[in-house]
């Protein structure tokens, strides 16, 4: 098996791509990465690279003709991130992930398995909970990233014969790639340098979904080899958790002080994304909140 995974570099990929490479039916991995986010430490880090062909380049402007294998899945991580920043910036984050996706598109054939890490933050507040029956009725996206995350969605459920879109909840925990403008990794930041842990005021008792990313990572091997996962819409959500239980568990780790901020999200209500078509699939999260916090400050701390 060939695997092409795009963003390679990043908070997830970068964990993906060595639990792939000790994988003994996978035999190449094509890394696509520009290191817009400087995240170098993950190609330093890289294991089992007889693996590994390795491209630098904007995806963008990638020549498909580069592939000189046949591709069986794609991984499609590379995007514009951060919800709250991608208001300043719109039309950049819509334009750059519309377009990477059509590229990938191109990288296969239409039997070449697609899967698309897509988001949680796509759903608006017409339901409490979210499931398998529903979570194609509850679209209203409140920010332009999740916007771009749907519009993407659409493209490859139009040009793709095999794909796999999986709506991840916000993520936790490390890699070397690691992001930290997201709420848990943000708040072990935060308290590791002993700064205000910055919370949006109206989220501080509002319950939303959150991934732990060893789940996150299982949960895509898990796709990339069951044959029953075809032109699906996967939930993947460890728990469903309110800030406020969040920051208990760093209080047992960490003494910290807290900042209340605005922000211009709209969607301010809380619900739940459950992961039923998974759980009916056997799949198991493993994902454990106040382990990884533990873990992630003692990482991070001096």
């Amino acid at each position: 098996m060939n695997i092409i995974v795009t963003g390679g570099m990043g908070h997830i990929g970068s964990k993906l791509i060595n639990k792939l490479s000790n994988i003994k039916k996978i035999k190449k991995i094509i890394i696509i990465d520009n290191f817009l986010s400087e995240r170098y430490i993950s190609f330093i880090n890289l294991k089992n690279r007889d693996k590994i062909i390795f491209f630098d380049e904007n995806l963008i402007k990638f020549d498909p003709k580069k592939i000189k294998i046949n591709i069986d899945c794609i991984i499609h991580l590379a995007s514009t991130t951060n919800a709250e920043k991608s208001f300043l910036n719109k039309k950049k984050v819509l334009d750059n992930n519309i377009e990477t996706t059509n590229k990938i598109l191109k990288l296969g054939k239409k039997k070449t398995k697609i899967i698309f890490a897509s988001s949680t933050s796509v759903y608006g507040s017409q339901f409490k909970i979210i499931n398998s029956k529903n979570n194609f009725q509850n679209i209203s996206p409140q920010s332009p990233y999740a916007e771009s995350k749907i519009v993407c969605e659409n493209i490859i459920k139009k040009e793709s014969g095999n794909y796999c879109i999986m709506r991840f909840g916000t993520i936790f925990g490390m890699s070397d790639g690691m992001r930290f403008h997201t709420a848990i990794n943000k708040f072990c930041y935060q308290a590791v340098l002993n700064k205000k842990i910055t919370i949006w005021r109206k989220f501080y008792r509002k319950k939303r979904p959150y991934l732990d990313l060893n789940d996150c990572i299982k949960s895509i091997i898990f796709c990339i080899f069951n044959d029953k996962i075809k032109n699906e819409t996967l939930d993947v959500v460890t728990a469903n958790l309110k800030v406020i239980d969040i920051i208990k568990q760093i209080e047992k780790v960490k003494k910290i002080n807290k900042s209340f901020v605005e922000t211009p999200i709209l969607n301010q209500l809380s619900y739940e994304v459950q992961s039923d078509r998974l759980d009916s699939l056997n799949f198991k999260f493993n994902g454990d909140l106040f382990s990884t916090i533990k873990k992630t400050i003692k990482k991070l701390d001096f």
